[in-house]
Parts: C-alpha cells; sequence; structure tokens
C-alpha cells in the first residue's frame, strides 16, 4: 500500500543538497549573521549641489574619476572628490558634544556603520565598487559650529573622517560593503596632519 502524502500541516524534513546537512545549512546563515555585522557598510550618502547649500541625502551615488560625485558641490574639484566617515566617530564627537551629532552635520558624503577611517595620505579604500585614495584627513571647519552647535568644530577633531580623491568610477549605494579602514585607532604618527585646518570649506 503506497503511503499517505504529509497533510499541509504536518511537519516534514527539508530537502538537502546532497552530501549537506542541515547543520550546514545553519553555520552558513550564521557566517552571513556575522558578516553583515562585521563587514563595515554604507549607512548614509549626503551631497549638496553648492556650496553652504543644505545637505541632501541619497540611496545611491555615481562617482566620476578624477571628478568626485555626481551632482555634489566638490565634483570637478582636483583632489576633494569624497569625503568619508564613521559612525563610530561620530559617536565619540556626540559623547564630546553632549549631544547628538547627525551625519549630514559634518557635511561629509559618505558614512559607514564602524570602523576607523584612515587619514594617512596614500591609503586606499574600496566603497562598493570604487576605489578611493585618502589625499588628508577631512578637519573640522567654522561650519560645524552652525551645523553641531558651539563646540562642534572642537568635538569633531581627529574624528572628521578623511578626504579622498576618485581613482575609478561607479556607483556608491546605501549597504555597499567597504574595504581598508582600520580595526584600531590611527597610530600617533596620524594624528599630527588633523591638527592642520582644512584649507577648503564645506
Amino acid at each position: 500500500m503506497t503511503s499517505p502524502d504529509p497533510s499541509p500541516g504536518s511537519s516534514s524534513t527539508a530537502p538537502t543538497a546532497p552530501g549537506s546537512t542541515t547543520s550546514d545549512a545553519a553555520a552558513t546563515e550564521a557566517d552571513a549573521d556575522a558578516d553583515a555585522t562585521t563587514v563595515p557598510r554604507v549607512t548614509e550618502l549626503w551631497v549638496a549641489p553648492e556650496r553652504h547649500a543644505p545637505m541632501e541625502p541619497r540611496r545611491r551615488v555615481e562617482v566620476e574619476a578624477g571628478a568626485g560625485v555626481v551632482g555634489d558641490r566638490w565634483h570637478g574639484t582636483r583632489h576633494r572628490h569624497v569625503t568619508l566617515q564613521s559612525a563610530d566617530a561620530l559617536l565619540e564627537a556626540a559623547e564630546a558634544l553632549g549631544a547628538p551629532v547627525p551625519a549630514s552635520a559634518t557635511r561629509r558624503t559618505v558614512t559607514v556603520s564602524h570602523g576607523v577611517v584612515p587619514t594617512d595620505p596614500g591609503a586606499r579604500l574600496r566603497v562598493g565598487g570604487v576605489e578611493l585614495e585618502v589625499v588628508r584627513v577631512a578637519a573640522p571647519c567654522a561650519l560645524m559650529e552652525r551645523s553641531m552647535g558651539p563646540g562642534g568644530a572642537a568635538a569633531l577633531r581627529r574624528r572628521g573622517g578623511s578626504v579622498l580623491r576618485a581613482l575609478s568610477s561607479g556607483p556608491i549605494a546605501v549597504g555597499d560593503p567597504v574595504e581598508g579602514l582600520l580595526t584600531a585607532p590611527t597610530p600617533s604618527r596620524g594624528a599630527g596632519p588633523a591638527r592642520r585646518p582644512d584649507p577648503s570649506t564645506p
């Protein structure tokens, strides 16, 4: 006699690929979860169409090699193509300031979930499929006093991320992985340039 098919409400064991086990599938899911929490990713993108204009959020931007973010105020400049900061540094700045520090208040283009942004000139990062090179530290300017409140510039000192040039073209989108961030505080030799004021205004 042929056994009846299991009813819709009955439990059954899901099929597995040949040679695989349920524990293998669970391990794969665990690895994916770990990757989502350990790999730094883009969390926010902001652009301003002109200097001093309000920052506008984006889910995706286009980057042109040697030119920068299309539609941003710095597009076409010689070196200031992308500015990148870490959410970890924003939390530290908020503690120093005693008030929240929104990513848009710093007027940086890209904010990543965690990690330490390198400040040594020549350091390479990859954001999504776009390769970037550090030009200098992104030092805070007087505008931070307006966007973040009194003490904003001081709270952001050595926490403002870096100015980078675009070495390749392509899109950057929220959720993209970021390669090249540091996992420990930058060495003391990297702290020196942070004291030099950024000659350009956000």
